[in-house]
């Protein structure tokens, strides 16, 4: 008798959507993942607009619809996840008429249905506050709405819902062995342990690890074709004061490059795509890479920025695709259903935006419902963890956390709210100074917070806390990195993790 009715093998933004949709249709699942959470994922997600003017993603119509619905979606579900936000296109440089960018961002707005926020309208920038920053020949702009997605947060959030849906979720487990019958008999190890699981379904989501996971199974399927793209960021110090964003033509390298807010004194500029044979070898941003992209923003930024001066980054991604053809047009995502007599079903996912992750999800359990129960999907009106509030309701509660919690300044209270939404109260509790959130690694990490990362999102050392549930790391000096390092292996050693 099987275990579970479902494993699913990864920890993305696409994985852990799949883990949360099929335990809330009553599916029993085990969600595995060979590191922490979004261990992957870039801290600066790509934006709807950018990838439907940049030739190098190229959609397509349907995809393009698809998404804009998608967005509406999760910004109705986790508003504080994913917020509005105003950004400038600078059409100079671009490689498209004027008259061609404005019929797209059009077509987006009235594409875009249940998108309830202003339409684009061209700006003058010698009379509007995102000029002030850009050079004195930038004379105008057009200005749209688009959703800033905080991609490691959203990754979160779906593995909390699906834990809350009965969902087990183990990290830092490798499926070292899928031998493939009726059922499924995974051969797991976690910190030096092997363990023998039985499922009835398994899910290969595992995006950069998807190959090595494939490799795994017994006897082994066709692999997917994957190409690995490495994203390359900057952050750089802020060099505008308001909180909306810019689209950025490279006119050498064709396509688009986003400068948004970051944290409060930072912005991220990026990311710079390059192919890569594999993803064996960590990622890291190219002096090359670096370079241009502070090349790029001091083509159009008054405020020069400097290599010396700033933090560079870099992740891996899996897309389908045959390597090597970066002309071809290429899917956004791939969902394989592998199913015949006497062979337990597999399904193979790669790709996919996280605009585009629960309609993913929802797709890949559809699949798999004959097998278990008909219970439809239910994602597309449900409120992720901490999204449960008005879609335009975000500084009505900032406002109303710093009313209760009056001690907090408004910046933090900002991003407090941006990382747990209306589940706020079980990271600050009945606190009533800031004495009682206990002691403060940095600017504004208190160990309440910390406590919370650990007790409800499966945090367990310093990296997690300060590079995957929150944006605080890239800022963090080495004293207090150490300092929580100390507080986390203390916490854990009292209560026996």
């Amino acid at each position: 008798m099987a275990d579970f009715d479902l494993a699913v093998i990864g920890t993305g933004v696409v994985g852990t959507a799949v883990a949360r949709d099929a335990a809330g249709r009553g599916i029993s699942v085990l969600l595995l993942g060979r590191g922490d959470l979004a261990s992957t994922a870039p801290s600066g997600a790509p934006m709807l607009v950018r990838n439907t003017l940049d030739p190098r993603h190229r959609i397509g119509l349907r995809g393009w619809i698809a998404a804009l619905q998608e967005r509406a979606v999760i910004h109705a579900t986790a508003p504080h996840l994913a917020r509005a936000i105003g950004v400038v296109l600078l059409p100079q440089d671009s490689g498209r008429t004027a008259l061609s960018l404005r019929a797209r961002l059009f077509a987006c707005d009235h594409l875009a249905r249940r998108w309830p926020l202003p339409r684009f309208q061209r700006v003058d920038l010698t009379h509007y506050a995102f000029g002030i920053a850009l050079r004195r020949h930038f004379e105008y702009g057009f200005a749209y709405s688009d959703c800033l997605i905080d991609e490691t947060r959203l990754t979160v959030a779906h593995a909390r819902d699906a834990a809350e849906h009965a969902a087990v979720v183990r990290l830092h487990t490798r499926c070292r062995r899928a031998e493939r019958g009726p059922e499924w008999q995974l051969v797991l190890h976690s910190r030096g342990e092997r363990e023998v699981v039985k499922v009835r379904a398994l899910v290969n989501a595992a995006d950069t690890a998807m190959t090595e996971v494939a490799a795994a199974i017994v006897p082994a399927p066709a692999p997917p074709a994957i190409r690995f793209i490495r994203e390359s960021y900057i952050i750089a110090p802020r060099i505008f004061d308001h909180e909306g964003g810019y689209l950025l033509p490279d006119p050498q390298r064709g396509g688009y490059v986003l400068a948004l807010p970051f944290t409060k004194d930072t912005m991220l500029i990026g990311p710079a795509e390059h192919e890569r044979p594999d993803h064996v070898a960590p990622p890291t941003a190219t002096a090359a890479e670096i370079a241009a992209l502070c090349a790029l923003a001091n083509h159009y930024f008054r405020h020069p920025i400097h290599p010396d001066g700033i933090t560079p980054y870099a992740c891996v991604r899996a897309q389908p695709g045959r390597p090597g053809k970066p002309g071809r047009r290429h899917p956004d995502h791939l969902i394989q259903f592998d199913h015949g007599t006497g062979r337990a079903p597999l399904m193979t996912v790669c790709g996919g935006s996280p605009i585009m992750a629960r309609r993913i999800a929802e797709k890949t359990v559809d699949r798999l419902t004959r097998f278990f129960r008909g219970i439809p999907g239910w994602t597309a009106h449900t409120a992720l963890p901490g999204g449960d509030f008005a879609a335009d309701g975000f500084d009505a509660l900032v406002a109303a956390t710093v009313q209760r919690w009056p001690f907090l300044a408004q910046a933090q209270a900002r991003r407090l709210v941006a990382s747990y939404g209306t589940r706020l109260s079980r990271v600050l509790g009945e606190a009533s100074t800031p004495a009682d959130l206990g002691e403060v690694f940095g600017d504004e990490l208190t160990a309440a917070e910390v406590r919370y990362l650990m007790r409800e999102e499966w945090a367990e050392t310093a990296d997690d806390i300060l590079r995957r549930r929150s944006q605080l790391g890239f800022t963090a000096p080495e004293h207090s990195r150490n300092a929580l390092a100390r507080f986390i292996a203390a916490e854990r050693a009292a209560n026996k993790l």
